[in-house]
């Protein structure tokens, strides 16, 4: 049964990356001086219990939750002090997924604002944010979405290129990352800021053959991007690209995010007979010095 529960685990990571989602789902994010990023716990838990880990300068990483479920995923969304969580289990016997939405601050409890419900949108891999306690905005490719509790899904805004990911920033704007380019938006999808051609058009070792960008984010004009599809992360500002980190083995990038003058730069081992990726989170400040935060 284990053997099994273990391929099946295994068969759905590898559908979320053909559909350009590259495993491990979840994000990471900053609330005030604390950073929260999803996982599983343990790492090397062949039922993949989804777990968020939190950290702060001065503490060591520590398991924030973990989930009752196998099969389970978090994504969160930041918003000031307040952290929302979507929690997804995936049910054997319905062949399906179900999520739930919870609310919390770095130093409380979760709690639950949303039961559990039926997802067939796939609600939080392409990002989301709360608009209220009520109402969620998710990406799912190639659109933007709005859901109020109980209702169906509408387009929260029409916008011309497919969109991947989104992303909450601060003073009401998005940043969008799509196929090949990188939006600035406020929230009617009128655009203030594009990055285009922001991947190479060939690249060596690609995992999983993908030329891609995973994961985006945006402070004083300059863009930060895992860019997965040629192990790195790199930045742009005024129009200049540049390599920070390249990967080495078989590591890839999959989440970036901002700390103050810093970057927070998540990685993990990947490996293609079935064992679950090991994690590297790294806190880069300048080329000459990175710490590892988490391995």
């Amino acid at each position: 049964m284990q053997r099994l529960l273990k391929n099946l685990i295994l068969t759905l990571c590898l559908l979320m990356m053909t559909e350009g989602l590259a495993h491990p789902t979840g994000n990471m994010v900053r609330s005030g001086d604390y950073v929260l990023w999803s996982y599983v716990n343990p790492v090397d838990d062949d039922q993949h219990h989804a777990c968020i880990m939190i950290w702060k300068p001065g503490i060591q990483p520590s398991v924030l939750i973990t989930s009752e479920y196998p099969a389970s995923d978090f994504m969160l969304s930041a918003q000031g002090e307040d952290i929302y969580i979507i929690e997804r289990r995936f049910i054997e016997s319905s062949n399906g997924f179900e999520i739930r939405i919870l609310k919390t601050q770095p130093e409380g409890l979760p709690t639950e604002i949303w039961p559990w419900m039926k997802d067939h949108w796939r609600i939080g891999e392409g990002g989301f944010f709360m608009l209220s306690e009520d109402q969620v905005v998710f990406g799912r490719y190639p659109d933007i979405y709005s859901l109020h509790k109980g209702k169906t899904p509408i387009k929260y805004f029409e916008f011309t290129e497919p969109v991947k990911r989104i992303r909450n920033l601060e003073k009401d704007r998005l940043l969008l990352l799509g196929d090949n380019s990188c939006w600035l938006t406020d929230h009617q999808g009128t655009i203030l800021e594009t990055w285009k051609n922001i991947t190479k058009k060939e690249v060596s070792n690609a995992p999983l053959d993908r030329n891609q960008v995973f994961d985006a984010d945006l402070q004083n004009d300059e863009l930060l991007l895992a860019y997965w599809g040629n192990r790195s992360f790199i930045t742009i500002e005024n129009g200049a690209q540049r390599e920070i980190l390249k990967l080495d083995g078989n590591f890839v990038p999959h989440w970036v995010s901002f700390y103050d003058d810093m970057k927070l730069l998540f990685a993990s081992e990947m490996f293609m007979e079935g064992q679950n990726p090991q994690p590297k989170l790294i806190l880069y400040q300048t080329d000459e010095y990175s710490e590892i935060i988490w391995e």
